[in-house]
């Protein structure tokens, strides 16, 4: 206590008791943001969100893809149901994105993750594909997520990977036999968000991998998210970009497995 006036030494102490009560009522906050990586969101469980993410994002052909996306231009591309999508990055550059998300959406999305699956003339086994998205995340050094400035703990504790294999390519209309590249599996960090309040928000998410020599052992994830959540999304659809490509025949082949897997044209 400081040895001053009274006046002085109540607003002293009544200006640190607020800054308490603010300290606990962000700590509080951010524990009641950030759904439990082992609880369901609208009957569906985080795992099978994951594997559902990487359907959503693997939609639209290479180039375009929700990772790609420089400014958040198409966030709102191809969402649908209770639960939205936020992407990460291919790991080749720092994203800064904006957004507008309707009022009363969940939010969902990696910190940082990894995909495997078959190729054509390749096949792997679910297990195989399992073991491959996990080989990377026992190296994990670096994951740190801010939502309005209010760090989220224990990261690790949000680890989720694929129970069962699935397709990533249900729908992708650009690769001609999907098949080809069953099974997939998924590992990773990720995280379930409540619904936000109305108003602006700032997600800022920081990962890297530590695994010499592995594919992928070196990525890193550094993107942020600027999201004004509203009552509804007064934007237009935005342009889908598979629009860009009409009339424009070209065959892809996946080079890479993970968070980071890119697409080439096939020789």
């Amino acid at each position: 206590m400081c040895s001053c006036p009274q006046n002085v030494r109540q607003a002293w102490s009544f200006g640190l008791i607020l800054a308490l009560l603010l300290g606990q009522a962000g700590q509080s906050a951010a524990a009641t943001t950030v759904v439990p990586p082992t609880r369901t969101v609208d009957g569906e469980t985080q795992a099978e969100y994951a594997a559902r993410w990487w359907q959503w994002a693997n939609r639209v052909r290479p180039g375009v893809k929700p990772f790609q996306d420089p400014t958040g231009s198409q966030c709102a591309l191809n969402q649908s149901g209770k639960v939205w999508y936020l992407a990460g990055t291919d790991g080749t550059d720092d994203i800064r994105r904006r957004c507008t998300v309707p009022k009363g959406k969940y939010l969902f999305f990696p910190i940082i993750n990894m995909i495997s699956h078959s190729l054509p003339g390749k096949p792997l086994t679910c297990d195989q594909a399992k073991a491959e998205a996990a080989a990377n995340n026992e190296h994990l050094v670096l994951a740190e997520v801010k939502i309005d400035n209010t760090p989220v703990r224990n990261i690790p504790a949000h680890r989720i990977r694929s129970t069962q294999c699935f397709d990533a390519f249900p729908i992708a209309t650009y690769i001609d036999n999907t098949k080809s590249y069953f099974p997939a599996a998924t590992d990773g960090y990720w995280l379930m968000l409540e619904p936000l309040s109305s108003g602006l928000h700032h997600i800022v998410v920081r990962a890297r991998y530590d695994n010499p020599g592995a594919n992928l052992g070196d990525l890193e994830q550094n993107f942020e998210y600027q999201l004004q959540v509203e009552e509804q999304v007064k934007d237009e659809e935005p342009v889908n970009p598979e629009k860009l490509f009409e009339g424009l025949i070209v065959a892809f082949a996946p080079l890479e497995v993970g968070s980071k897997s890119t697409f080439a044209p096939e020789q």
